[in-house]
């Protein structure tokens, strides 16, 4: 995949937000500018306030389909990479949720490029511990998102430290506000959806397809962090004679870390708290997959039935 569709993928990523959720429907008549407002702060994955959309035009394409341009204020959290350089790792799809780039790569199948930015105010041994600058992060910014620079389709708020530590690695935070335009699609029975996404001169992309792929990396990342706390299960059983007696996930970890299982595994790719329930001689593992809805089809589980 070449870097223009790459960086397509990535904005289409942001504006979905990378959940499992069907997409937002609206009542049935005419898409007003609230309406739009609502569809795209509700499409799957965000969680955002309306006023952080901002409608500035709506166009009619045909009977089905009105294009819209939108003002979007996010905010993304950069980190230095091991050779100092400033990279975006997440951006922030609501209240405490953010989404990470590396797994958007990583379902995507593609490697992220940002050096175009790394002759931006080169840094000295005094900016290494420093905040990026205003340049640099809208730069990041504008070539996360394919926007072509000088724009007004990126603007930088404020740039700051985290207000919490997200790791050991030099963190800062960025609240933007990001253009883009919307495609929404009306269907037989008169409801809104949001059906496309672009930004700049990029093609229109099918939400759909990239929700699909990044569910599917989710699932299967879900499917290996359950495998490991089943390894360490059958190790505790092969030392202790028994699996972990509880209903929760919490206490199990409790149990099993450190000396059986050395990562603390306690939320699923969705970031929701896996789900633990055991006795003596069985037990089941199970996250509630993109739905979020426990014993439901998308379910993944991994269990050691009675013998």
């Amino acid at each position: 995949m070449d870097s223009v569709i790459f960086r397509t993928f990535l904005f289409g990523l942001l504006t979905l937000a990378l959940s499992g959720i069907s997409p937002a429907v609206l009542a049935k008549g005419d898409l007003s500018p609230k309406q739009a407002r609502k569809l795209i702060s509700g499409m799957p994955g965000f969680d955002l306030k309306t006023n952080n959309v901002r409608v500035s035009l709506l166009r009619p394409v045909d009977d089905s389909t009105i294009e819209a341009q939108a003002e979007i204020a996010t905010a993304f959290r950069f980190e230095k990479n091991q050779t100092g350089q400033w990279r975006i790792a997440e951006f922030r799809t609501g209240q405490e949720l953010w989404q990470s780039i590396e797994l958007v790569t990583h379902a995507l199948k593609v490697a992220a490029n940002a050096g175009g930015c790394d002759g931006i105010d080169p840094s000295t041994p005094a900016q290494q511990i420093s905040d990026p600058s205003n340049k640099r992060a809208r730069c990041l910014v504008a070539e996360l998102l394919g926007v072509q620079l000088p724009s007004d389709a990126v603007r930088i708020r404020t740039i700051s430290p985290p207000a919490v530590p997200f790791g050991s690695k030099t963190s800062a935070l960025i609240e933007a506000q990001v253009e883009a335009e919307f495609r929404f699609k009306k269907d037989p029975k008169g409801s809104w959806r949001v059906a496309g996404v672009r930004t700049g001169t990029r093609a229109w992309m099918d939400p759909q397809a990239i929700l699909s792929a990044v569910n599917n990396e989710k699932v299967n990342g879900a499917r290996s962090e359950l495998e490991i706390i089943a390894k360490a299960l059958e190790d505790f059983r092969g030392q202790r004679g028994f699996y972990v007696e509880s209903k929760s996930e919490a206490v199990l970890i409790d149990f099993l870390s450190p000396r059986y299982l050395t990562p603390v595994i306690r939320l699923d790719p969705w970031r929701r708290p896996y789900l633990y329930e055991g006795t003596r001689d069985q037990f089941t593992l199970r996250s509630s997959g993109p739905d979020g809805k426990e014993n439901t089809g998308d379910d993944i589980v991994v269990s050691k039935p009675r013998a």
